[in-house]
């Protein structure tokens, strides 16, 4: 009889380690060396507070995977495994540094009654860059007004900046803050706000 396989797939694990180890860098960075980030066990809590049940050898497999792929770094002390970044600039890395940033201004800001759009206009020979930019707006917590208009409603100028750089995509992005939108009602549900 073959064993049952666990529903996580690897992709989803990768997801959960960067997300621990965005949180981690935000909440330690002013404490802590900024590269020192979080040991496996903290990883591995985080993952399992946010998804389904992941046995350990497989969040461990996943990050030999990404230190091999030289995106991390692990150091053993005192019977503990540490994860550092070794490539900060790495656009999976800033990503999911980008989507803590925003969920930390989701839930401590005030909000001004403003709102912060972002607009781009990709060209149809370029369909895969358009997709990847909707995706990565989505998945930072944007809300898809139009198909080429997202928003926010904290101010996110340095972020849009970053997302520029990681979608490649400065010349076809731009930056509106506004004052009032039609829909609102629905948005700010949305938005819990």
């Amino acid at each position: 009889m073959s064993k049952k396989k666990s529903g996580v797939k690897y992709g989803e694990i990768v997801k959960g380690i960067f997300m621990a180890l965005a949180e981690a860098n935000a909440a330690a960075s002013s404490r802590i060396h900024p590269n020192l980030l979080v040991i496996i066990d903290e990883i591995y809590r985080y993952i399992r507070e946010k998804s389904k049940e992941i046995p350990k050898q497989k969040i461990r497999r996943a990050i030999k995977t990404l230190e091999k792929k030289q995106i991390l770094y692990l150091e053993e002390k005192d019977d503990k495994v540490f994860v550092y970044i070794k490539d900060k600039k790495n656009p999976i890395i800033q990503k999911y540094s980008l989507k803590t940033l925003l969920d930390f201004k989701r839930k401590t800001k005030k909000w001004d009654g403003r709102w912060f759009l972002v607009i781009f206009d990709v060209p149809e020979e370029q369909k895969n860059k358009r997709d990847y930019i909707r995706r990565f707006l989505t998945d930072l917590g944007f809300y898809p007004y139009q198909k080429s208009v997202y928003l926010f409603p904290y101010e996110c100028e340095k972020e849009i900046k970053l997302i520029k750089k990681i979608a490649e995509g400065n010349r076809y992005m731009k930056y509106i803050i506004a004052e009032k939108i039609e829909d609102e009602d629905h948005i700010k549900t949305f938005f819990k706000l």
